[in-house]
């Protein structure tokens, strides 16, 4: 017979919607991605990539507010770039995912083995040294599995990801964050 005291809590969601937040957090990436759209369009350079997606959303939500500060954010994608750097450099073997997927015999082939074998090394170290570094920026796992398929590598293209993600950390910290908290479009906590 269960006991009569014994008494469950039971969290119920938050139900509150405020379009202020959602709001102000659209338009938030929305300046992110226009400024670094802009700089790809000045400069013919990879400033717009996948990994800004996850990072942008975090920093505009405060969705996890310790990801939000510019030593996770910048750090955490620092890390990324240098592990997948590491594996492609040692198991890659200058294989790219862009031409690999784009034949029609690949099952079982080489090419897919060196893919394999360098985003797993990379998704291991670049989640020991984030550990060790306690850099933890998980959107920063996208960036070092973009480099070690070989999607964008070498050392340009690891500077612009570096400087594009410190430009998105400048821009959300410095500049729009301000901007929502003068204008009162700061999302007080986006997902509880």
């Amino acid at each position: 017979m269960p006991d009569a005291d014994l008494e469950v809590d039971v969290d119920e969601p938050n139900t509150d919607f405020s379009l202020k937040d959602e709001y102000s957090a659209t338009v938030n990436v929305f300046l992110h991605f226009v400024v670094l759209g802009a700089i790809t369009l000045v400069t013919g350079q990879p400033f717009l990539f996948p990994s800004l997606g996850p990072s942008a959303y975090l920093m505009a939500t405060g969705e996890q507010p310790r990801a939000e500060g510019g030593y996770h954010v910048i750090g955490g994608h620092a890390v990324a770039v240098v592990c997948g750097m590491i594996a492609y450099v040692l198991v890659g073997n200058e294989v790219s995912a862009y031409v690999v997927f784009d034949r029609p015999d690949i099952a079982f082939s080489w090419e897919l083995v060196y893919l394999m074998a360098s985003a797993t090394l990379a998704m291991m170290l670049t989640t020991t040294a984030m550990l060790l570094t306690k850099t933890n920026h998980a959107a920063a796992c996208a960036t070092t599995l973009i480099i070690a398929l070989g999607l964008m590598g070498g050392v340009a293209d690891a500077v612009i990801i570096v400087v594009a993600v410190a430009i998105l950390w400048y821009l959300h910290d410095r500049v729009i964050s301000t901007l929502a908290e003068w204008f009162g479009f700061k999302p007080r906590n986006a997902r509880e």
